[in-house]
């Protein structure tokens, strides 16, 4: 197993390309009481039980891992202490749940990235489904920020609080406008 740990008294666990599905118990045991960033890139985790024990946890980075919403689910407890997450290239595929859970765990969460899953249409084409979304860029970081009322930063840049929310996807998958919208 590939492990580094950061130059500040350890507080930084960076568990890149190792395969793992889960983070292995001694490995919780050792590090949960002080790791402020974990970096669990490029594996294929599929239970963030035990993740609930990294009570100092600040920034959590699990990219590439292939995740969805059943993924989050299999967290026992809320995370109040979460700062940033950086979930990029996983297969989050819906919207509103993603949402839902992202905020019912990550309650003070500030910086959000959700590059490359299928609910973020980015137009950075790391997602190949993301010009078939039924929604805009703006509708997505809107739907988002409306959510998530502490959160500064969504992907790439600052969230907009700008009140001019769209209640429905703004184009058919042909790119024709699906309603008329007004804003507030």
């Amino acid at each position: 197993m590939k492990m580094q740990t950061g130059q500040d008294n350890e507080s930084q666990l960076i568990l890149v390309q190792n395969n793992l599905r889960t983070l292995p118990l001694e490995l919780v045991r050792k590090h949960s009481g002080h790791t402020e960033l974990l970096d669990l890139s490029h594996n294929s985790i599929k239970d963030l039980s035990w993740l609930a024990e990294f009570e100092q946890l600040r920034h959590l980075v699990l990219d590439s891992n292939r995740m969805h919403e059943a993924h989050l689910r299999t967290l026992s407890r809320p995370l109040p202490q979460l700062e940033v997450l950086m979930l990029n290239k996983n297969e989050f595929s819906d919207l509103p749940t993603t949402t839902r859970l992202i905020k019912r765990l990550f309650p003070n969460l500030q910086y959000l990235s959700l590059h490359g899953n299928p609910i973020c249409p980015d137009g950075l084409e790391l997602q190949p489904f993301s010009g078939y979304l039924r929604y805009d860029y703006q509708y997505y970081s809107n739907y988002i920020a409306q959510s998530l009322s502490k959160l500064k930063f969504l992907d790439h840049g600052l969230v907009q609080r700008t009140y001019q929310y769209e209640s429905f996807p703004l184009k058919n998958y042909d790119g024709r406008p699906l309603v008329k919208t007004t804003s507030f």
